[in-house]
Formats: C-alpha cells, structure tokens, sequence
C-alpha cells in the first residue's frame, strides 16, 4: 500500500510539537505505520522554513528517530504572505473584503500557485493507493489534478469556514471587520465541494458530523475523535492554582488567554488572594499580558514536564471564545483527573456530562464562581476530575481510535452511512 499524506503543519522543533494539529498529525502516520505501508508526505510550510531535498531527508530522518515514522517526505514552500499596505482606497477595500467574497482562489492562494500544483502533481507520479489531506487549504493543489485511481480522504479537524465566522467576532475589532462575514459562503462551498470529492471525509465529533448534514447535507463524514494516552492516576492538587494551557501563535488560544487574565481572573483574584493563574505553552511570550502581568498571574512558557504541572493545578480554566474542533487541552487535562472548567464552545464535540464530569459557563463572572467553587471544594473536585478521567479513558483512548484508523485506512473498519441527526442526541437522551 502506497499512502500520500498530506499537510500544512510539520514538527520543526519535536520535543516542543505539541500542538493539537500535530498531535492529530501524529496519530495519523502512526497508524499508517503500524500498517507498514509506504508514505510519503508533502508537508507545505512558510518561507522561514529551509526547503530542498537536504532538508526533506533530515525532517524524514527525525519522523523516523522522534517517531518511529519511516517516509519519504516532500518539502514545498506556500506562496509569499500578500503585502500589507495601509491604504484607504476603493481598490484596497475591494481586495481585503469583496475578492475573496467572489471566489475561492483568493483563500486557497499560498497553496494553488504553481509550485504547489507540481509538488502535488509529482508526488501523484508515484501512484499512490491513498491520498490523505490533513485539513482543507491542503486539498487546494488537488483541483489541478486528477485523482482518478486513488482512494482520497480527508481530515477536517478544524472546520476552516466556521473558525473564520467564529474569529470575526472576537478581537481585534476595527469598523470594517464585519465585511468579512461576507467571505464565509465560499469558504462553506469550498469546503463542501472537498468533501464531496473525497471517498470519506473525518470530523472530531458526531457535533460536527450532524452540523455538516444539516447545513451541506454530506453523507461521507465518518468520526474520528481527537484522542490522549492513558496516564496514571494521581490526586487533585491542593495547592490553588489555576492552568491554561495552549499555543499561543493559534489565535482562539491567545485571545481565551487574554479574556482569561483581563476578564475572569481578577473575578477570582479578589475572593481568593492566594491563588494562582498560571499560563503555560508555546509562544506566551507573544501575548500582550506577557509584559505586565497582573498580580497572582504567572507565565511559564513551554512546560516539557506535563505530569508535574497537572500535578500543581487544581483547575483547568477554558475560556475559548471561537474555533472548531475538539480541545486536545480538555481531554489531556481530564484524563490527569484534573477538574475542567470551560465554556461551551471551549468543550463543544466532547461528550463529557456537563457539571458532572466538566463545569460549562458562559461569562466571566460565572466562569470565575465555577473557579472558586473547585478551589474550595475538595470533594467536588475529585468528583468532577475522576468522572472525567474515567469518561475520557472509556471513549477517547488513543490506542483506540489509533486503530480505528488503520482500519479505514485498509477498508476494514465498517463506517456506516448516517442518514441524519441522531434525535436521541439532539434530546439528550
């Protein structure tokens, strides 16, 4: 079996790629290994990054030393960032808002100019058995060639055109940033018309698979969930400290991290003096809180030791404001046994009960009682942190779902039609 994978984020830095994105990616070639196929992986990346067959074999060198993946990997440069030149003109406006409103071409550009298509084209040359793309804008090559002959799938982790809606609304905010809603109909189209082409296509959640019938009416969207490893047991810290976790360069990260500082944890902050707000990960140094931190707010940057720092924290606070997917953060918090407090959009696609296994607020002010509340009550929240440990370990195994991968990749695994929304779940039976 010969499998072409394809991405647009790789590991540049493997005792830091931790990221949701990756972890998925991970799980993916992990699966395609234990099948001993043949792989090859085209991964498109930014300028920085150094390109040519030197730095193809050293990245393959490393996916086999970090990860046990053997591959033959494909590096391919996007097309430059447009350049960003103030301007007030009709024509600047009409190339920010209404273009990209019109066509698809103007969302799918670092990835559909000719270099990229070649790439593509090449590594078709080799006659791949499966071509598998890792989110939407990777799939953006493939419209210049044929596919015929290969079994194409598809992974939306991360809906693109529901992140984008979701993100207009937060910050920042300027008097024109609505106009961008306009470009959300085709984003949704090119999405679809993705899916459509593809044999399957792969969501994180049965919310999503009954968002994607109801609005495009697609059957071919199989689950496959984001999933942790099992780790031991431990005991819910005593000490009051409160944890966000996230990569800060994924802006739904960064501005939950803001909102959290400037928002709930003074709300916390002033009934519980000796707690502490710890923001943790990759790139925190970017925030603008970073430089002035309020009191009581620690920032820890990238923490390799995940284990010592569940162990010091009492309560996972989410306050995700937009995106799409499932939070790997919820599911590796809760299979530590630590108690999540979360919006709902924070845990949307986790089918973990709410206040029973999870605690689901809306505002600030709730978010913070529901903080306080597991800070001062040390039978709730072993309660709410095993029940998750225990939900998590029963339906989000990773060595689970791993093979529920390999078997899709082989044609094994049954994936049944669906033919609509599950009513029992829409009723909360």
């Amino acid at each position: 079996m010969r499998v072409l994978f394809v991405a647009a984020q790789f590991p540049q830095d493997f005792s830091r790629s931790v990221s949701g994105g990756l972890q998925r990616i991970r799980m993916w070639l992990d699966a395609i290994r234990s099948l001993g196929a043949d792989l090859e992986i085209l991964f498109f990346h930014g300028e920085a990054v150094a390109t040519g067959s030197e730095s193809a074999a050293a990245l393959a060198q490393q996916l086999r030393e970090s990860w046990g993946v053997r591959s033959h990997v494909v590096l391919c440069a996007r097309e430059a960032e447009p350049e960003q030149r103030p301007s007030r003109s009709l024509a600047s406006y009409f190339q920010a808002y209404v273009r990209p409103a019109l066509a698809l071409s103007p969302h799918l550009r670092l990835y559909q100019g000719k270099r990229q298509t070649d790439a593509f084209a090449r590594c078709l040359d080799r006659s791949p058995d499966i071509v598998l793309f890792h989110r939407f804008h990777t799939t953006a090559p493939a419209s210049a060639s044929s596919l015929a002959g290969a079994r194409v799938l598809f992974d939306i982790d991360d809906l693109a055109h529901r992140r984008f809606a979701r993100e207009i609304a937060q910050p920042p905010r300027w008097r024109l940033k609505p106009l961008l809603y306009l470009q959300v109909p085709v984003l949704w189209w090119g999405e679809r018309r993705a899916i459509v082409r593809s044999s399957r296509a792969f969501v994180c959640s049965e919310t999503d698979r009954r968002y994607l019938w109801r609005t495009m009416g697609v059957r071919n969207v199989a689950v496959i969930p984001n999933a942790v490893a099992r780790v031991e047991d431990g005991l819910v810290s005593g000490e009051p400290n409160i944890l966000f976790l996230g990569a800060y360069s994924y802006p739904p990260n960064a501005v939950a991290a803001e909102y959290l500082i400037h928002e709930v944890w003074p709300r916390i902050a002033s009934r519980c003096p000796k707690a502490r707000l710890l923001i943790a990960g990759l790139d925190s140094d970017a925030l603008t809180s970073f430089h002035h931190p309020p009191p009581g707010v620690e920032f820890l940057g990238f923490v390799s030791d995940l284990g010592a720092l569940y162990r010091r924290t009492r309560v996972v606070c989410c306050p995700i404001q937009s995106g799409s997917g499932t939070r790997f953060k919820i599911l590796e918090a809760a299979s530590y046994g630590v108690p999540v407090v979360s919006t709902p959009i924070g845990a949307e696609g986790i089918d973990l009960v709410p206040d029973a296994e999870i605690v689901l607020r809306s505002s600030a002010t709730d978010l913070a009682e529901a903080c306080l509340d597991l800070l001062r009550d040390d039978l709730r929240a072993r309660s709410v942190g095993a029940s998750a440990r225990e939900r998590v370990r029963a339906l989000y195994s990773r060595d689970v779902v791993v093979r529920r991968m390999r078997g899709v990749l082989t044609g094994d695994d049954a994936v049944e039609e669906w033919d609509g929304p599950d009513r029992r779940s829409e009723q909360g039976v």
